[in-house]
């Protein structure tokens, strides 16, 4: 006579079929955006796995990023969250270090209440109705911004047909020639030379008022009409309202971006600043 198997043996049997397939398909490496995962070491491997299971997914689909990015369709933040996670990693960074650079994507993602810039008469440059806007509060003479100038152009550039970038003066009280490199960027737009100006400005090696003048050569400018809008209240009164907006945002240092009005926290490099923005691109 044959016996029907008990019912526990049914469901441990089941279970142990799940757990089978699963080890089967393994961690989804192949939708990870924004990392190279060939290059991981063994070790590695371990290492992102651990932490994608014991991350939370910070938008869309609710669980960890391993859940999410597993899921059909893979979540798309999942898919760049576990991108940054593998970064981290080979960055070398602790547990801690990274916790706290997904916090930061977090912040910079979902702000309680995204800022309200004004652009009206801004300098800007990439569709108007653009579906990202990058905006920038940045200082001339800032070591920082100076550094960041190359990759944020290249993140622009790449973005042209669909990005909206903008530029906010925010000179730092104590960089003796920020203000009149920033007079010198906004004289040159009476001339629709602002996008020359501001590139020519960060690489400048001299801002004194000679330096200024030979930068505002170099462009191009009308010299005359040139010193004649650095005399002119409204330069002044320009970078006045910027760096008051600035401040009432919260900017306290430079450069200080967002993304469609979201402050960004994340770090100043080409890949993460990128990385968010297109992020806001697949989630806004």
């Amino acid at each position: 006579m044959r016996r029907e198997p008990e019912p526990w043996r049914i469901v441990l049997a089941a279970a142990l079929v799940c757990a089978t397939a699963a080890g089967a398909e393994g961690f989804p490496w192949d939708r990870i955006v924004g990392f190279d995962v060939g290059s991981l070491s063994a070790d590695q491997r371990t290492r992102v796995e651990t932490l994608a299971g014991s991350t939370a997914n910070y938008h869309g689909c609710r669980g960890s990023v391993t859940e999410c990015l597993a899921a059909d369709p893979a979540d798309p933040t999942a898919r760049r969250l576990a991108g940054y996670l593998a970064r981290r990693v080979v960055a070398g960074d602790t547990d801690a270090q990274v916790a706290e650079g997904v916090a930061n994507r977090r912040r910079s993602a979902h702000p309680a209440r995204p800022a309200e810039l004004d652009l009206f008469e801004a300098h800007c440059r990439g569709p108007e109705a653009a579906a990202v806007t990058l905006v920038e509060f940045g200082d001339y003479e800032c070591p920082y911004c100076r550094s960041a100038e190359a990759f944020v152009e290249r993140v622009v550039d790449a973005r042209s047909d669909t990005l909206r970038f903008c530029f906010k003066q925010f000179p730092v009280r104590s960089h003796e020639r920020a203000v009149p490199a920033a007079l010198a960027a906004l004289a040159s737009a009476a001339q629709g030379r602002f996008w020359e100006m501001h590139r020519a400005l960060y690489a400048a090696s001299d801002l004194s008022d000679s330096g200024l003048e030979g930068v505002a050569r170099a462009v191009g400018l009308d010299l005359e009409r040139y010193r004649a809008a650095l005399t002119d209240e409204a330069p002044t009164e320009e970078i006045e309202a910027d760096k008051l907006e600035g401040q009432e945002l919260g900017v306290d240092r430079t450069p200080t971006f967002f993304v469609n009005g979201k402050r960004y926290f994340g770090e100043l490099t080409e890949i993460e600043l990128a990385d968010r923005v297109d992020e806001e691109f697949e989630v806004r």
